[in-house]
């Protein structure tokens, strides 16, 4: 039976989190850049370097405006760089005659976006390399003290009964599962399992009972297919579970303590990071976060509290990326206009053909965050109720194992029991909110997907 593909998300529908984050929230991101860019120019010495910075400013508030004026997009028109190709052929493509900022298809005009952004900062040598967005992001992480924390002094304690006696299948089974509600939600503020002084103590009711209390806000959950997939490599010589970046900062820290638990397990030998080669969505992860994130942990400033616990911390992860136990890659794939049903062996123009060889290679492809969720769907407007593995069109045919966790926190959702939309519908409006659909973009409920790549 085929499936009618639904349209894409645009931003003049007034039901849609589209319609908020064009005309209230790009606005603001353009104009903390300005800010940035203004207190950074009197950091440099050299007289071209801050008459680039000018530059820079001047186009900014120029975009600022624009988005303010609705006005038409234009083609970026830049043979010198390749990948922005890809972003005229779409806009070339596109049903209507003319686009505007609100009033084009969301997924496209984010990511369009940022590109422009960035290239702004590309075509001034002294500001090419320079993340307008890396201020706001460390000092995000530093505002997480509590969680940091919390971690790193259960990690270090799990570490040390971890190497006294190696807990059975049921507790590591459990244990997964907290580690990746503590990655999927990006807090720390109820570690259920990890707060227990013994692993025996797992599987005591209370900490049934914080498990319970934190799924019930997980509309869709998958994770027993992830874990029987991890389960069923565990003879295999080579273990690989693959991560494809959201967050730098705390959540990031979050993707790498869960990948150490992964690693001092056994249950696999590699992860790699799959990370964005440029400044993306305000607060994505580069190469150099992860790096960076390493440094900020060991600022006595920042963070002065249990230093042996940190220190342990960090010690464990440089060890892990020294040995090639953690891999860190990047690719200009994840920073294109597309969506993911272009990582296919089909899409040889962009390099979706190789992100679909290099993934090939994970036993388990973890994908983090909204924005990733929404290019696994396309970011249309399924049914709430459509299955997740027809919502990500080819990609459930792909010979790839995804596994999505997702905080929602934009429009596009998919594998809801039936009914379970229209019942938060109701219940978003009874809190005294206008538009029942945006309970969806509220960052209070999650999705845990799965796909085993193999059309099931």
């Amino acid at each position: 039976m085929s499936i009618k593909v639904p349209k894409h998300y645009y931003n003049n529908d007034p039901t849609s989190f589209a319609f908020k984050t064009c005309q209230e929230r790009w606005p603001v991101i353009v104009q903390n850049a300005v800010d940035d860019v203004t207190s950074e120019l009197n950091k440099f010495n050299s007289k071209e370097a801050k008459e680039q910075g000018k530059i820079i400013v001047a186009q900014l508030k120029d975009l600022k405006q624009k988005l303010i004026n609705d006005a038409k997009i234009e083609p970026f028109n830049e043979p010198n760089v390749p990948s922005l190709n890809s972003y005229d052929e779409t806009l070339q493509k596109l049903p209507e005659s003319e686009i505007t900022w609100l009033t084009g298809p969301w997924l496209y005009l984010e990511c369009y976006l940022y590109r422009l952004i960035n290239l702004f900062f590309l075509k001034q040598s002294h500001w090419s390399d320079f993340d307008v967005f890396e201020n706001l992001k460390r000092e995000t992480f530093k505002s997480s003290t509590f969680g940091i924390y919390e971690l790193a002094i259960q990690y270090r304690e799990f570490k040390k009964q971890l190497d006294a006696r190696k807990p059975n299948l049921d507790s590591l089974e459990l244990l997964f599962r907290e580690f990746v509600d503590i990655c999927l939600w990006g807090n720390a503020t109820d570690l259920s399992l990890l707060a227990n002084a013994t692993l025996e103590d797992i599987k005591s009711v209370q900490g049934a009972e914080a498990r319970k209390k934190s799924e019930k806000n997980i509309l869709a959950n998958d994770l027993d297919q992830a874990w029987q997939q991890l389960l069923s490599i565990q003879k295999n010589d080579q273990k690989r579970v693959d991560f494809v970046l959201d967050n730098a900062g705390f959540e990031n820290y979050t993707d790498l303590i869960l990948s150490l638990f992964l690693l001092d397990t056994g249950m696999v030998n590699t992860v790699v990071f799959h990370c964005k080669t440029r400044p993306w969505m305000v607060s994505d992860t580069m190469i150099k976060d992860v790096h960076l994130l390493l440094s900020d942990l060991q600022n006595l400033e920042w963070f002065p509290e249990h230093r042996i616990d940190l220190d342990f911390l960090v010690s464990e992860i440089s060890t892990h990326l020294k040995n090639g136990k953690i891999i860190l890659k990047e690719s200009e794939f994840w920073t294109l206009d597309l969506d993911y049903w272009n990582i296919s062996p089909l899409e040889t123009k962009y390099g979706g053909n190789l992100i679909h060889k290099e993934l090939l290679h994970s036993d388990l492809v973890i994908i983090k965050g909204d924005l990733n969720y929404r290019k696994l769907t396309g970011d249309r407007q399924w049914d709430r109720s459509t299955p997740f593995t027809v919502a990500i069109d080819g990609l459930n045919k792909s010979g790839l194992k995804l596994f999505a966790l997702r905080t929602c926190k934009a429009d596009v959702c998919c594998g809801l029991p039936k009914g379970k939309n229209e019942e938060l519908c109701e219940y978003w409006r009874s809190l005294g909110n206008e538009v029942g659909e945006l309970w969806c973009s509220s960052g209070k409920w999650a999705v845990i997907s799965y796909s085993d790549g193999n059309g099931a």
